[in-house]
């Protein structure tokens, strides 16, 4: 768990902090991403004391300005894999319901933890599909190596982002293994509790 919260931070720090430059001629969903992460980035900045002082006042801000961006059906369904199928309705909803919440706790959370590193993003390449976009960046840390970051988009009554990708590596699909060895301890409904559980100490 702890490499998905090292991923988590960096993920958080993608959506807050960039140097890049909006041109006219950018794709929207390239737009969407670079649009939250001023606006985020925004807030961070001129917002500091109120975060320190209310906790609660970040996770507004980004119940506002990040998650309406966010896929959580289709994040919850990358992370529970070839079992989501089995999950009737009733607990598919209980899922992405469980599944946002642990992310949106992690995320909040891990934008506490920002220390001065710079994200940057590289001009818009399209891809083969015209519903799907991928929006690149490149995190600087403080000391260290560069860390690519991307962003998985798609379009379906508007652009949403279902997945980021940290060093080549999926954040919500990394939950997988986790998740598979909840569902063969308790089925779909032993997953449910645990996510419940863990919430609720969050």
């Amino acid at each position: 768990m702890m490499y998905k919260k090292l991923m988590m931070v960096l993920a958080a720090i993608a959506l807050s902090f960039s140097s890049y430059q909006l041109r006219a001629e950018d794709h929207p969903a390239q737009t969407l991403v670079v649009d939250s992460i001023t606006s985020m980035l925004d807030v961070l900045k001129n917002e500091k004391e109120k975060i320190k002082s209310d906790p609660e006042f970040l996770q507004g801000r980004v119940d506002e300005l990040i998650v309406p961006n966010l896929d959580f059906n289709t994040m919850t369904k990358l992370a529970v894999g070839k079992f989501w199928r089995k999950a009737d309705a009733g607990q598919k909803t209980e899922l992405v319901v469980e599944f946002k919440t642990l992310l949106l706790n992690t995320y909040t959370g891990a934008l506490a933890e920002y220390s001065g590193e710079s994200i940057n993003f590289e001009p818009f390449r399209p891809e083969d599909r015209e519903d799907r976009a991928v929006v690149r960046s490149t995190f600087t840390q403080s000391a260290g190596s560069d860390v690519p970051v991307i962003y998985k988009l798609r379009e379906k009554d508007g652009w949403s982002i279902y997945d980021i990708e940290v060093n080549s590596i999926s954040l919500v699909t990394s939950y997988r293994s986790a998740f598979t060895n909840e569902i063969d301890k308790g089925g779909i409904a032993g997953l449910i509790e645990t996510l419940k559980e863990r919430n609720s100490k969050s």
